[in-house]
């Protein structure tokens, strides 16, 4: 696991609260020292919006229990950053689409939605 995984691993708070077939929730709490914050931005520390996917397709991941790969990006959306300290509750609701799985993500903080993402991910093999 590269220290980006871990680093979204390390920023779990406790159990994954929601945890089904089709949804699921937990919360993050990316500190200073979060290797995504590294030079991003020097003096003004905002998640990237990768650790936000990546911690979507990490989440996911725990509960299918398999590796996952983010295959398309249909939608997404940033209404305002996250910075570090701040506590994340990552949720996502998942429905079959014709060609693959759809997930339907959102990021809040406090209850105001920070970010949403529309995604496809596949089996890790899967390269359609």
């Amino acid at each position: 696991m590269n220290d980006f995984r871990k680093g979204i691993a390390a920023a779990a708070l406790g159990d994954v609260e929601a945890c089904g077939p089709d949804a699921a929730s937990r919360r993050y709490l990316f500190g200073e020292d979060f290797v995504g914050f590294s030079g991003h931005f020097p003096g003004d520390p905002v998640l990237p919006a990768v650790a936000q996917l990546r911690t979507v397709v990490s989440l996911a991941e725990e509960c299918a229990g398999r590796p996952l790969r983010l295959a398309e990006i249909r939608s997404a959306k940033f209404l305002f950053p996250i910075l570090p300290g701040k506590e994340v509750l990552v949720r996502y609701r998942r429905s079959a689409g014709d060609d693959g799985d759809l997930y339907d993500a959102t990021l809040s903080i406090e209850g105001k939605k920070a970010a949403s993402f529309l995604l496809r991910l596949a089996d890790a093999g899967d390269r359609r």
